[in-house]
């Protein structure tokens, strides 16, 4: 018996385009159309996609390109950003709320823009995961990252905040119990922890008694005010400074006006292991040190530092006496003034970031990036960068990607909006160096310095926030999904296309 059809489409066609359309219409919240004229990426149609992407590689490394808009921020009536465009690379400001600095109340923070993918071989790679892609991976309900089988899959996560300043984009991995990162707690993160290597420390407020920035609950660790970054910034305060570089004290008003990316201004970066990167990028002093100096008290420090005779306090202290040159009582007492100074002349409303973000040695930083913002086109281009074939087993091994190897990639784009942030997946794509992929590799002589307009480009197509709940193995693969009985043998965009008159554009299946 051979399909019902309604005109020219089959009836199950039609019931999926209505079901979809009708039911998420209005929860249409992005500006997603990529300029078709825009002179520095090839244009592939007139096509309302979300995010184009592009791939190059050399003998010894792989590249690969994103370029998306930023959305309108969608923040509740009143704030000051709403319905702005800029650059999201700030994460979790940090406020005083009459005690201590603390975040922002939940539908007002700022989260952070952010472009991350999954990848792994078609030839015995995870099963269904080359037709359903994250829906078989990290969003079962969305309510578990985690794998659905017993294998682990290759993560890529750049961040606008916590790592995207630093070049860099997290390599992580997914198992069948959670996201896999280090987790040793060795130095230098345990200047700032005492397990857990991560890119970032969720920065809490310090208390105690002796100095009021103990007594006042300020931050632990604030900008190295005066101290000259790469490209000769020089540091204007200890709290974060808006366009006009001074202390910033609304950031849904100061950040909105900063669309220039190329100063780090936006994270704390508190130790810099100089063997692995010799670019200086200690940014921070930890009040910590400063007011250990000051009053002899420990109790304000983290457990493993509260200890002087430990290898553990006395890396820690040497490390902090070099680079800020204080070592005695006065000069710390000295210090800690002038931050406080400028907190309170600040109306008490200055800000600093929660994100305190470190670089160690290890295979979490294989992935490196570059980023830049147009503030005319409201759009974001980000290259991630690493070897085809790493020395981790937890790294998809690309070193067959010049010889035709196939591999699939499902990527997912989280840009600053609505209380916190907007959340989108992409349906998966075929990478490969042969005609036919969806995603097709290009060899080039030297990935540092790519003729991007000579590299194919994908515009690619996007499952929305509000209907990530039906993407899910289970119901891919259930009676409510029309295409279910061919998902292991068909690819998604072989029935959601422009041709078929399903694609996804504007937040919604039409």
């Amino acid at each position: 018996m051979g399909l019902l059809k309604t005109g020219s489409k089959p009836l199950w066609l039609v019931l999926l385009i209505t079901f979809l359309s009708l039911g998420f219409i209005a929860s249409c919240t992005h500006e997603d159309t990529l300029d078709p004229s825009n002179p520095d990426v090839p244009t592939l149609g007139q096509l309302d996609k979300q995010v184009r992407v592009q791939v190059a590689y050399d003998a010894n490394e792989v590249a690969f390109k994103f370029v998306w808009k930023t959305q309108k921020k969608l923040y509740p009536t009143g704030q000051a950003n709403v319905g702005k465009n800029y650059p999201m690379q700030f994460h979790d400001m940090l406020q005083h709320n009459g005690t201590r600095f603390d975040r922002l109340i939940a539908e007002q923070r700022l989260e952070e823009d952010r472009i991350t993918f999954m990848i792994d071989r078609q030839e015995s790679g995870i099963q269904g995961y080359a037709r359903m892609g994250c829906g078989v991976t990290c969003h079962n309900g969305m309510t578990d990252h985690r794998l659905l089988t017993n294998a682990v899959l290759d993560h890529w996560h750049w961040r606008g905040a916590r790592s995207g300043p630093m070049g860099y984009a997290e390599d992580v991995a997914v198992d069948n119990v959670s996201r896999i990162r280090d987790d040793l707690g060795t130095m230098p993160s345990k200047f700032l922890r005492s397990g857990g290597d991560r890119f970032r420390e969720d920065q809490g407020a310090i208390t105690g008694t002796g100095h009021p920035v103990l007594v006042d609950g300020l931050p632990r660790f604030v900008f190295n005010k005066g101290k000259t970054l790469p490209g000769g910034f020089v540091i204007p305060g200890f709290f974060l400074p808006n366009r006009s570089n001074a202390t910033m004290i609304d950031a849904h008003i100061d950040i909105p006006q900063i669309k220039d990316v190329s100063k780090n201004i936006s994270l704390l970066v508190v130790y810099q292991d100089r063997n692995f990167d010799p670019i200086e990028k200690v940014n921070a002093i930890d009040l910590g040190y400063l007011a250990w100096l000051a009053t002899g008290s420990l109790t304000h420090l983290p457990a493993h530092l509260r200890d002087e005779t430990t290898a553990d306090f006395n890396v820690w202290k040497n490390f902090w006496a070099s680079e800020t040159n204080i070592s005695t009582a006065p000069a710390a007492v000295t210090k800690l003034d002038q931050v406080h100074q400028e907190w309170v002349a600040s109306g008490k409303k200055a800000m600093v970031t929660r994100s305190v973000g470190f670089i160690y040695n290890s295979d979490q930083h294989d992935i490196s990036s570059e980023r830049e913002f147009n503030a005319e086109r409201n759009e974001w281009t980000v290259i991630l960068m690493r070897k085809l074939a790493t020395s981790s087993t937890k790294d998809a091994n690309l070193a067959t990607l010049p010889n035709g190897g196939k591999f699939t990639v499902s990527f997912a784009m989280h840009d600053s909006g609505a209380g916190s942030e907007t959340h989108d997946i992409s349906l998966p794509y075929e990478l490969s160096n042969l005609e036919g992929a969806d995603l097709k590799a290009k060899q080039v002589s030297n990935i540092s310095d790519v003729d991007w307009n000579t590299v194919p480009a994908l515009d690619t197509y996007w499952v929305k926030q509000a209907v990530m709940p039906k993407f899910t193995n289970d119901w891919l693969r259930s009676g409510a999904h029309p295409g279910s009985g061919s998902i292991e043998s068909t690819k998604c965009i072989t029935c959601h296309t422009e041709s078929n008159n399903v694609i996804f554009t504007q937040g919604v299946l039409n």
